[in-house]
């Protein structure tokens, strides 16, 4: 058993015991026989450990992007590592970090999670996403996340909802040029809104607003 692993289901029990079980929808759309890129909505900090904990049932790891300024504390950057999740500057992705989560997938053959929005403050699509498909030539996998969105709703035990969507499929007879990566993206945010009116009809989520440091 790996940190990865004993991590997990130690940070699963204390979440079942204090919120309770997710709810979870379209667990038939994970595929069991290939790795993935799971593109999920962003709303919470805890969103990574949510779909990690949706996937481990299918015996599936997921390596997460994170803040870059979250590894300038020793500690995180001792243990983030461990559990799969590698720094990107959210306001310019750089190359080495597109090859890194590429290389992820296709030789250390662990599932990506990314979050397109790139922060909970905003719900806009960003560049990035499909770009990766292209390279990997891995199916997405949208999954809209609707997580408690404070300390006291998850306390009160307010269920997490998540669900995952039907694939987008890579289709190595098209070429994934400008036009086709931006359909891809677009079609994204489509499948986030759709999961979104399954999980809870009517739902919205209004970015909080960022504070000034």
């Amino acid at each position: 058993m790996t940190f990865y692993d004993i991590v997990l289901k130690l940070v699963r029990i204390v979440f079942y015991i204090f919120n309770g079980k997710p709810h979870y929808e379209g667990l038939e759309n994970i595929p069991e026989d290939k790795i993935v890129i799971f593109a999920a909505t962003h709303r919470s900090l805890l969103d990574p450990i949510y779909l990690a904990f949706a996937i481990y049932p299918f015996n599936k790891k997921v390596a997460f992007m994170a803040k870059d300024t979250l590894f300038k504390n020793k500690f995180m950057a001792n243990i983030l590592p461990k559990l799969n999740v590698f720094p990107v500057n959210r306001e310019k992705t750089s190359p080495r970090v597109i090859k890194h989560a590429v290389k992820v997938m296709n030789e250390d053959q662990i599932n990506l999670g990314i979050f397109p929005s790139g922060t909970r403050y905003s719900t806009e699509i960003k560049g990035g996403t499909a770009f990766i498909q292209r390279l990997s030539k891995n199916d997405i996998v949208p999954v809209a996340i609707q997580p408690t969105l404070s300390i006291g709703q998850f306390f009160k035990r307010k269920t997490i909802k998540v669900a995952f969507g039907t694939p987008i499929e890579y289709d190595e007879t098209l070429t994934y040029d400008k036009e086709k990566l931006a359909e891809v993206d677009s079609l994204i945010a489509e499948r986030f809104d759709q999961l979104d009116q399954q999980l809870t009809p009517n739902y919205q989520y209004i970015p909080p607003i960022k504070k000034d440091k």
